[in-house]
């Protein structure tokens, strides 16, 4: 029975039959011609022209797009080679005899009768095959014990399945020996062998079919012998085998079998590729696409600075505190600083200078997160998703530099915001007024060259945490939480986020402690600095090497949750309210994109094997029979 086609099957299809249609008939209907058939099923080693009587149903001389779908269908069922020669050979048993072999029963059956059906031939050419197997095996065993060597287990095999000599598989059957010490496989497991990778369809349905717990990594064997297309207990003991590289392995990874599938599948003639392409944006939907992620990327940014800013406050006052100023320090660490705050300044302290980050945070997080997915998906290869190291890293790398227009001004007039507090604490009972000002009497005061002030400090610390981040933020999510499996959920999300904040956050500390330093307004008594190295020397001369990681833990503790809230909230917008074309592709819908594709190379593998039957069978290549009606 033949396979059924999922709606995506059918649209690929009708996809190819409209590039390789060459007729068209009055009415608009097209029509592909036998040379058109040859060309859109036939990689360059196998000529498939042979099936188009078969394709050809109704002898018009040319298909249908139905036709050509339904021929489609054919080929990707199991008994697909069965079912092509049947109907090539147009059910006369005359040139079907030769493929039965030497069973004397089979042959006096087909001597004397006009026709058979398919349901007969089939039951005949697979006793055949068992018949063919059983001969050849029987010939290598030379001791006459049931077993053969490893090197003549791979020579027969490949007279049935298709086997890579230098393949993966190929190099681990000596692992399916008797013993460690023998080089020799005894019949059934040659039998279980040839089963196994008659059909890698197989071992995908018994493996869809497996009843997985959440997040098991290691797969026990006994889930595949349940499955709801289960394995056979020697088949799941040789999957096992080959895809961990253990002998008589009793569990292995998911991505281990997969491996195994994919090298099954590898081993099969090349299929040419059809890939769905999507329709080329206007200029006017890609002026909206990035007015969408700039609008996604302000109210993720928005929602992640918010949640953190009491810390950022806390982080850029401690930065701010300087050891050889005389008399006593304000703030002995990071929580007497936070009680401080509120005892003096009330809670609404906690988020003096928010309004400014809020405005600030919608472009800084737009271009940021923006030129990073624009950069990776350059220099991702568009065959194999990959993207290398140093791609991902040049990716954040930029995202980080492009950020700073935006972040400069913003992060001054904050930080200037920021300490007021403490600076109306020390003028009071002094004789010098200092009064509360708002960011737009900061702005006026800088002016537009003083809100840039600091900038290459920005960049210093800008474009190596943009770096760092982005790339464990990546891997975290492939190596730690495995996206390519499964789905992430919020929590993942968050903790990728969160992780990948960490290593990012303290390593640049030391270019925070020096933009900060350069952007405050020194007081009276404090040292003046004119530059980045000339912050940098003053720094480590006077307070020391901690000096530059000051604030470090509360710098961790604010761009961590910032930076997890700020891409779990993303991403979530992305996968709920897509972009018109840009729907979220779930790993569930990759892999079954990419079963779709695996799928040509066994319908290839099929029509492979047809033609060897009808080779075997004295077929005329020449001269193509009428199909069956």
């Amino acid at each position: 029975m033949a396979s059924q086609l999922t709606a995506a099957d059918v649209a690929r299809l009708s996809e190819i039959f409209d590039i390789y249609a060459d007729t068209q008939d009055t009415d608009g209907t097209r029509y592909m011609s036998p040379a058109a058939f040859a060309k859109a099923t036939s990689p360059p080693v196998l000529d498939t022209s042979a099936f188009f009587a078969v394709a050809d149903t109704e002898a018009r001389g040319m298909l249908t797009k139905d036709d050509f779908v339904r021929f489609q269908t054919m080929l990707r069922a199991p008994d697909a080679a069965a079912k092509l020669v049947f109907c090539a050979s147009d059910s006369q048993p005359a040139p079907l005899r030769a493929l039965v072999g030497s069973d004397p029963a089979a042959r006096n059956y087909l001597k004397d009768r006009p026709k058979i059906s398919y349901a007969e031939f089939a039951q005949l050419i697979d006793a055949s095959r068992s018949e063919r197997m059983r001969h050849a095996f029987a010939a290598a065993d030379e001791q006459k014990m049931g077993t053969i060597r490893t090197d003549q287990l791979l020579e027969i095999a490949r007279m049935f399945v298709p086997l890579e000599p230098a393949g993966p598989i190929a190099q681990r059957l000596s692992l399916l020996s008797e013993s460690p010490d023998s080089t020799l496989i005894g019949y059934p497991t040659f039998l279980a062998l040839i089963s196994l990778l008659s059909d890698p369809g197989k071992i995908r349905r018994a493996v869809d079919g497996m009843q997985l717990p959440k997040d098991e990594l290691q797969i026990p064997q006994s889930l595949l012998t349940t499955s709801s297309v289960p394995l056979s207990a020697l088949e799941a003991g040789i999957l096992f085998t080959l895809a961990s590289g253990q002998r008589a392995a009793e569990s292995t990874s998911l991505e281990s079998i997969n491996s195994t599938i994919d090298a099954c599948y590898a081993a099969l003639q090349p299929v040419p590729q059809f890939e769905h392409k999507p329709q080329p944006r206007t200029n006017l939907m890609e002026l909206m696409l990035q007015a969408y992620n700039f609008a996604v990327g302000a109210v993720a940014g928005g929602i992640g600075a918010a949640v953190v800013y009491p810390i950022d406050l806390v982080k850029t006052r401690m930065q701010n505190q300087r050891a050889a100023v005389v008399g006593e320090m304000l703030y002995k660490n990071s929580i007497d600083c936070f009680r401080k705050v509120v005892r003096n300044e009330g809670i609404l302290g906690l988020y003096r200078g928010l309004g400014p980050q809020l405005v600030g945070v919608a472009p800084e997080k737009a271009i940021k997160l923006t030129v990073n997915d624009f950069v990776r998906a350059r220099l991702t290869n568009k065959q194999t998703g990959a993207i290398t190291l140093p791609g991902e890293l040049l990716a954040g790398a930029m995202a980080g530099a492009s950020q700073v227009v935006f972040t400069n001004p913003l992060e001054i007039v904050k930080i200037r915001l920021q300490i007021q507090g403490e600076m109306l604490k020390e003028a009071t009972g002094s004789a010098k007024a200092v009064s509360r000002g708002s960011a737009i009497t900061i702005i006026k005061e800088l002016g537009l060259l003083g809100l840039y002030k600091g900038a290459s400090a920005c960049l210093l610390r800008d474009v190596p945490f943009s770096a760092i981040y982005f790339t464990c933020y990546s891997h975290l999510k492939k190596d730690v939480f495995h996206e390519d499996r499964r789905q992430l959920g919020v929590i993942d999300l968050l903790l990728a986020g969160a992780a990948a904040g960490m290593p990012a956050a303290y390593l640049t500390t030391p270019a925070d402690v020096i933009k900060t330093r350069l952007q405050v307004v020194a007081k009276q008594g404090e040292t003046v600095y004119t530059g980045l190295m000339d912050a940098a020397r003053k720094i480590y001369k006077e307070e020391g090497f901690k000096a530059f990681f000051k604030g470090g833990p509360a710098r961790i503790f604010r761009s961590s949750p910032q930076f997890g809230a700020t891409l779990m909230c993303y991403e979530l917008i992305h996968r709920m309210v897509p972009f018109p074309g840009e729907a979220h592709e779930s790993p569930r819908e990759h892999s079954a994109m990419q079963s779709r594709e695996l799928s040509s190379q066994t319908a290839l593998f099929h029509a492979g094997n047809a033609l060897r039957l009808l080779h075997d069978s004295g077929y005329k290549f020449g001269a193509l029979p009428s199909a069956s009606k």
